[in-house]
C-alpha cells in the first residue's frame, strides 16, 4: 500500500535534452549488431563484460555525437533561409534603413540608405549618422534620441540631410 501512495505522489521530471539524447542514441545503438569479443567466459569474462560495456558507452557516444551534428546541419540551414529573408526585408527594402548605436553611430545600413546619402556602405558604418544631418536640424535629431532613450517609445520627425555631394533632401526620421 505504502508503495502505491508514494508512486501516486511522486511528481514527474521532464527530461533533459540530454537524457532523451541519451535514450534514442541507446535506441539506435540497441538495433545496430554487435561482434563478440574472443575469449572464453573462464579469466577473461569479466574483462570482456567491461570492454564490451565500454565499446557499448563508446558507440552509444559516437551515435549521440551524429546526432548533435544533424540537428546543428538542420540549424544552420534555418538560420541561413531567416539571414536570406532578412537581406530581402532590409538590404532591398524601398526605403532607407539605418541601425544606429545607442550613441548615433551607424551600425548598418541598407543599399537604399547608402544610394540616398550617396556614398559607399564602407564609408557609411561607424559614422556618426550627425554627419548626415543638415547643421540646422542637429537639435532636432539630439531631442527625438533623447526622447527615445527616455520613453524608450517609437519618435519620429523630419529634418534635412546632406547627401555626399552636399545637395539636401528632407527625411523622415
Amino acid at each position: 500500500m505504502k508503495k502505491r501512495l508514494t508512486q501516486r505522489n511522486q511528481i514527474s521530471q521532464p527530461e533533459s535534452p540530454e537524457t532523451a539524447l541519451r535514450q534514442r542514441a541507446e535506441k539506435i545503438a540497441a538495433q545496430l549488431p554487435t561482434a563478440p569479443l574472443a575469449g572464453g567466459e573462464s579469466q577473461n569474462g569479466e574483462a570482456n563484460r567491461q570492454t564490451l560495456h565500454e565499446l557499448h558507452e563508446l558507440h552509444v557516444h559516437q551515435i549521440e555525437l551524429e546526432m548533435q551534428n544533424e540537428e546543428l546541419r538542420r540549424t544552420q540551414a534555418q538560420v541561413e533561409i531567416a539571414r536570406e529573408r532578412y537581406f530581402d526585408l532590409y538590404d532591398l527594402a524601398p526605403i532607407g534603413y539605418c541601425t544606429l548605436s545607442g550613441n548615433g553611430l551607424i551600425l548598418q545600413a541598407n543599399l537604399t540608405a547608402t544610394q540616398l546619402l550617396g556614398v559607399m556602405h564602407t564609408e557609411l558604418i561607424r559614422q556618426s549618422l550627425t554627419r548626415f544631418i543638415v547643421h540646422d536640424d542637429q537639435d532636432v535629431f539630439y531631442h527625438l534620441r533623447t526622447q527615445l532613450i527616455a520613453t524608450g517609445e517609437p519618435q519620429s520627425c523630419e529634418l534635412q540631410m546632406r547627401r555626399a555631394d552636399g545637395t539636401v533632401f528632407w527625411a523622415r526620421l
